[in-house]
């Protein structure tokens, strides 16, 4: 057992209050470099209050570090005639199947179609993670109810690489993308990504539109896309091209433009305000550290100190080329891009730091 879960131990047991913040950043390091034994003794902890939602959060170390047999007990305290019991978190769906538990798919799509949006998101993780070819009617014809609403089961979509060729479900999800709530979004982003490396152009136009909104506004589908990066193979290093790319932007720009509709065409300071938001926000997400939700997903290994050069270097000392002087071309030294960007640069850093010194020790 290593040192960090030894300690979340002592703090659980003290009785002191627990911040959530600290919490999450304690469970991510532990799922990172703990292993079995982290798992079962976190586990035991869970099960003495599975209705708290800062015992659920040690649910993450069983996922990525926990085995059968650990699965087997949630599962035996979990679940009761097949069903989850009262009180009980979505989240152990999504764990059991990550790990590779057996569970009723038919069970699991009943969660799919809830009201509940959490339950609905963990039973479509879940599902991600195994075969369900008995359901796939039911799921096709839930899919073809809610096509083109706002609101729907936002990960639903999702789940149509399993019945659907890119060719014929892409073109679908882009235009339902166009007049879906930005709440209600993520599921279409994944539904694109779900095929993998063919929808990677697809992924970065989507990720440029500012009808789809896919930045850190409260709706959490920033998230969604992050994720979706490497189900592609869309790379920071892709993305920090396209916004130094200024020839670029006015082509975009003018393509996106001739096909307004219901609204006057895009400017370039608008595209190019929501690019920088989009990145920024999507970089926070990779200073995080955030694992991905599916097990089977290789996380890209771009290294910060890389992107640090790229992003605020000047390839000559004459002209400011870096994201910084970029802006200030785009959209006025004033603007608040500027100052996020900087503060952006000093979280980097910092991270670098962590880089080197984990380096260092290896």
């Amino acid at each position: 057992m290593i040192q960090p879960t030894e300690t979340l131990l002592e703090w659980f047991h003290s009785g002191r209050p627990l911040d959530l913040g600290v919490l999450q950043s304690y469970c991510r390091v532990i799922a990172r470099y703990g292993d079995r034994e982290d798992a079962a003794v976190l586990l035991q902890l869970y099960l003495e209050h599975p209705e708290d939602y800062r015992y659920v959060l040690l649910l993450e170390v069983v996922m990525r570090c926990g085995d059968m047999e650990l699965a087997r007990q949630l599962h035996q305290c979990s679940f009761d005639k097949g069903m989850l019991k009262e009180g009980v978190p979505g989240d152990v769906l999504h764990v059991l199947a990550y790990i590779g538990y057996p569970l009723s798919t038919e069970y699991l799509v009943d969660c799919v179609m809830t009201d509940d949006w959490y339950l609905s998101k963990d039973a479509c993780l879940a599902l991600l993670h195994m075969p369900c070819e008995d359901q796939h009617r039911r799921l096709i014809d839930k899919f073809e109810q809610v096509y083109g609403n706002a609101i729907f089961p936002e990960i639903l979509p999702a789940l149509c690489a399993k019945w659907a060729p890119a060719d014929k479900m892409v073109p679908r999800l882009l235009a339902w993308g166009e007049q879906a709530s930005v709440d209600c979004n993520g599921g279409l982003v994944w539904g694109i990504a779900m095929y993998g490396t063919s929808q990677k152009e697809q992924l970065r136009n989507v990720l440029w539109n500012p009808n789809w909104e896919l930045c850190a506004n409260g709706t959490g589908s920033h998230w969604w896309a992050y994720m979706a990066m490497p189900m592609v193979g869309l790379t920071f290093s892709d993305l920090i091209r396209d916004l130094k790319d200024e020839e670029g932007l006015a082509a975009f720009t003018d393509k996106a433009s001739s096909v307004q509709t219901s609204q006057a065409g895009l400017t370039r300071s608008v595209a190019a305000e929501h690019r920088f938001h989009v990145f920024h926000d999507l970089l926070q997400l990779k200073l995080e550290s955030v694992s991905h939700p599916l097990r089977y997903v290789k996380e890209s290994q771009e290294s910060m100190l890389n992107l640090y050069h790229q992003l605020f270097s000047w390839s000559t000392p004459h002209v400011d080329d870096s994201i910084l002087g970029v802006i200030a071309r785009a959209l006025g030294m004033d603007h608040v891009l500027v100052e996020r960007y900087n503060q952006l640069r000093s979280r980097m850093e910092l991270y670098v730091s962590h880089e080197i010194e984990l380096d260092a020790l290896c």
